[in-house]
């Protein structure tokens, strides 16, 4: 069956071509210890066939060594160590984004392979449509899409068409929102990145306390740079949930004396400001430094708001169930969409009025 939230028209070029690209990146780095998978072979998805596995596509890729080092391996190494890893971490990071587009990659999407067998613009794995010529469709793009599937069957939100809500975020597209919000944005870099940038998509080898692969290109896409900061990235160093760090991350400012946190967050403040001096050394745009980044945080917020995987994933459903708590998220939820809406979009008293005039209007 179709991966859950995925677009699978280009998918498999797509993810062949972005790791074809890092890993001729990283070869020809000083990296040497560091790979991505090679593909030995490959097979795209083919609609017509979907009765049997061949046609949702295939990849045969090269075998790597060690263990991931999300969680368990990450957490038990020393301070200096853990610092170490995210020095290798920065500069692989830094190999992917410095990336050279091939000439048929000219606009924002996937990639995928024309009839010569070069790489060329795409469709997203992540996202149907496109490519897109400007940074502001893909955005207008991500925001329809998340309304569909709030729409969905069984859905709590029920496409946010209560209350007003709907007609607020139509209104908030309509009249250029996306537009003011990126406003301040360098809406015309593009870059490779690799969507999923995190430890759990990261080997290492324990015995030499070195990163040996970089795994899972399926978020692959090219974007704008800061794309790679609403990833993994800030879930694996970084808590989501952790609003004093994620402030931190976002201003760059790791100085104050950290009172009232508890040993291991400590741990986690340092880590995150050896992360974000890591970036500085190597002349990087840190997510303090991203040009129009309030604007790019209240986008992606929203984006993550209109379709939220409490109110949308079956097991996240299943318990707030219990006690009847769906509707009172779903309004907590309600309300904070409001609020992006009211700081960047149009009041609900503007629809009003709008609603009132064409209503008398001859």
């Amino acid at each position: 069956p179709k991966a859950r939230g995925f677009n699978n028209t280009n998918r498999v070029q797509s993810i062949v071509a972005s790791q074809h690209l890092a890993r001729r990146a990283l070869l020809a780095s000083d990296l040497l210890a560091v790979i991505v998978p090679a593909v030995y072979a490959w097979a795209p998805y083919r609609p017509d066939e979907t009765d049997g596995v061949a046609g949702m596509g295939w990849i045969i890729e090269e075998f790597c060594y060690g263990v991931k080092l999300y969680h368990g391996v990450f957490n038990s190494l020393s301070i200096d160590a853990k610092k170490d890893a995210i020095s290798q971490m920065a500069d692989i990071f830094a190999c992917v984004q410095s990336v050279k587009l091939p000439a048929g990659v000219t606009k924002f999407g996937g990639l995928t392979f024309d009839e010569h067998g070069h790489i060329a613009d795409g469709q997203m794995p992540i996202l149907p449509g496109g490519p897109w010529t400007t940074y502001a469709e893909v955005w207008r793009a991500s925001i329809r899409t998340e309304l569909e599937h709030s729409e969905e069957e069984g859905a709590v939100t029920a496409g946010w068409r209560a209350n007003g809500v709907r007609d607020r975020i139509e209104e908030f597209i309509a009249d250029g929102g996306v537009e003011r919000m990126l406003s301040r944005v360098d809406v015309g870099q593009r870059v490779l990145v690799h969507g999923d940038f995190s430890m759990q998509n990261m080997l290492f080898s324990e015995k030499w306390n070195h990163i040996t692969a970089l795994l899972d290109f399926d978020f692959a896409c090219v974007t704008h740079p800061c794309h790679e900061f609403f990833g993994g990235i800030y879930g694996s160093l970084v808590p989501r949930d952790h609003e004093l760090l994620q402030e931190a991350v976002w201003s760059g400012v790791f100085d104050p004396a950290l009172e009232g946190l508890s040993d291991e967050e400590k741990e986690m403040w340092e880590v995150a400001k050896a992360w974000d001096d890591e970036l500085a050394s190597l002349g990087l745009v840190r997510p303090s430094q991203t040009a129009g980044k309030d604007g790019l945080r209240d986008l992606n917020e929203l984006l993550a708001l209109l379709c939220p995987r409490i109110l949308d994933y079956p097991m996240c459903m299943k318990r707030l169930s219990k006690g009847g708590v769906h509707g009172k998220t779903r309004a907590e939820i309600e309300a904070k969409i409001a609020e992006t809406l009211d700081k960047n979009g149009v009041k609900i008293v503007e629809i009003l009025e709008k609603w009132k005039a064409d209503c008398h209007s001859p």
